[in-house]
């Protein structure tokens, strides 16, 4: 079974003139065999950063709603996250979210995340659904940008693509520094998105921490119990030792009673 969803993102970008310009950018999301696609794409699991070519629907005239599709290149995060649903199973829940960054080298700003929820099974997909929260409050806002992985790649289609064709894609993936979160605006940009502090409390963040401080807690037990049971059978073993000692010496040496 394949998983194929568009998403429609609103975003906001200035014009030459200083006016703010509403636009919907297009993104095709699909889960087949166990990898994640956007725009043919292959996405691994953590934050992605991917410069496409996509469909672009801006808006001309807001009074008469005059709608105008181009196709244009996007800077997109993509966060893909798999979440264990019980110890030792393969049924996992895959969780999906996006955040475009630029427009034809342009920032954008958007307020809302559409997240994408996949149920698997074997690779198998049992079931999916899809709503948007505020960006604040997701996942990916309170990821730094710095740890994005770079994916820039020519045109290429998972379908139909040869194998010298993925040999020379997989030269295109490569960490990176993203260092536009520090930078200010420019004349005729939009202010970078606010440096990631803290977000509100989420159910999924604090998911995210709390498994965190559960491994941490493991490694903490599996390096302190060999000491304290160490410690522990020196004990036991240093106090039976000390009566059998005391009780040989009674019997050798009795106490003498004064007269």
């Amino acid at each position: 079974r394949i998983l194929q969803d568009s998403l429609r993102i609103n975003v906001t970008t200035l014009k030459d003139d200083g006016e703010v310009s509403t636009e919907q950018v297009i993104l095709n999301v699909t889960y087949e065999g166990g990898q994640v696609y956007v725009n043919d794409l292959p996405v691994n699991s953590g934050v992605t950063r991917i410069s496409c070519q996509t469909s672009i629907v801006k808006n001309e005239n807001l009074e008469n709603l005059q709608e105008k599709e181009y196709f244009g290149i996007v800077s997109v995060r993509i966060l893909v996250h798999e979440w264990p649903m019980t110890s030792g199973s393969s049924l996992q829940l895959i969780v999906i979210q996006e955040e475009v960054v630029e427009i034809d080298g342009k920032q954008a700003q958007q307020k809302e995340v559409t997240e994408i929820d996949i149920l698997v099974k074997n690779q198998g997909i049992l079931r999916h659904s899809s709503y948007t929260l505020p960006l604040e409050e997701s996942m990916l806002f309170s990821l730094s940008r710095d740890s994005d992985v770079l994916f820039t790649l020519p045109n290429l289609s998972r379908k139909g693509e040869s194998v010298s064709a993925l040999q020379t894609a997989s030269q295109y993936l490569t960490g990176g520094v993203e260092t536009t979160a520090d930078e200010g605006a420019l004349p005729g940009k939009l202010p970078e998105t606010p440096l990631r502090a803290e977000p509100p409390s989420s159910y999924k963040v604090m998911c995210q921490w709390m498994e965190k401080f559960r491994k941490d807690l493991c490694r903490f037990w599996s390096s302190v119990f060999p000491v304290f049971f160490m410690f522990l059978n020196v004990m036991v073993v240093g106090i039976l030792g000390a009566a059998v000692v005391i009780t040989v010496l009674k019997v050798l040496f009795p106490v003498c009673e004064y007269k």
